[in-house]
């Protein structure tokens, strides 16, 4: 059974290459469907309540989709860096986008599977807060600006330190001021849908994430074992 399922896997990826290849000629939306398509369906059979898979070739399965995607991030960074060398301009957002955003993504998810809801929550509100604050001083210095801005990552460092004292309270915290930065910066709705996507994905997303799992995390540990 198991020779067999090895076979109907390298089929499998056969033909994701030859649909790749082949399909170049359809139009753009049946392309993307099909592929989705095929791309999702081992990840909806491993996910499976029953499944054939046992845990080595689950393993396997987890260990190359992790190579891939830093042999996809090291591809992105090439494409960058040629066409940088070769034209002497920055990239445009699109590819800072494609390399951040699953990135942050990854972070995310090794945090809240390593360490909790918690402690996750918190290392997430000082990092991110920790970032803007240095990327503020880079882009305006000390000034009165600077400090204006500064306000909204100290509250998240607040509310970061507060996941010590009250989940609950930090969940909430950190909903709102998800919310809150989603407003305060309204203005990222007239820029590129590319460097809108980024942009949300740095502050507003991993805020919310993290809320929303504090949230999860207390309605848990108060539902009786």
């Amino acid at each position: 059974m198991k020779i067999s399922m090895s076979i109907l896997k390298i089929i499998y990826l056969f033909g994701v290459v030859l649909l790749i290849m082949i399909a170049r000629g359809l139009p753009l939306w049946i392309l993307s469907l099909l592929i989705i398509i095929a791309l999702a369906a081992p990840l909806i059979r491993e996910n499976m309540g029953k499944t054939d898979l046992d845990e080595r070739q689950i393993a396997i399965s987890h260990l190359s989709s992790h190579i891939a995607f830093f042999v996809l991030i090291g591809l992105l960074l090439f494409v960058m860096l040629k066409n940088f060398v070769s034209e002497g301009i920055n990239p445009n957002p699109e590819w800072y986008m494609l390399l951040l955003i699953p990135l942050i993504i990854k972070l995310l998810i090794v945090l809240f599977q390593n360490y909790g809801p918690e402690l996750a929550a918190r290392r997430i509100g000082y990092f991110f807060a920790a970032v803007f604050l240095l990327f503020l001083l880079l882009s305006h210095g000390f000034t009165l600006e600077t400090v204006i801005e500064m306000v909204p990552f100290i509250l998240i460092v607040l509310v970061a330190w507060l996941s010590k004292k009250s989940a609950l309270v930090s969940g909430i915290g950190f909903l709102l001021l998800a919310i809150g930065l989603t407003l305060f910066f309204r203005g990222w709705l007239r820029l590129d849908i590319y460097v809108r996507l980024m942009m949300y994905s740095m502050i507003p997303l991993p805020l919310l994430v993290s809320g929303i799992a504090l949230l999860v995390g207390t309605k848990n540990e108060e539902l009786p074992s």
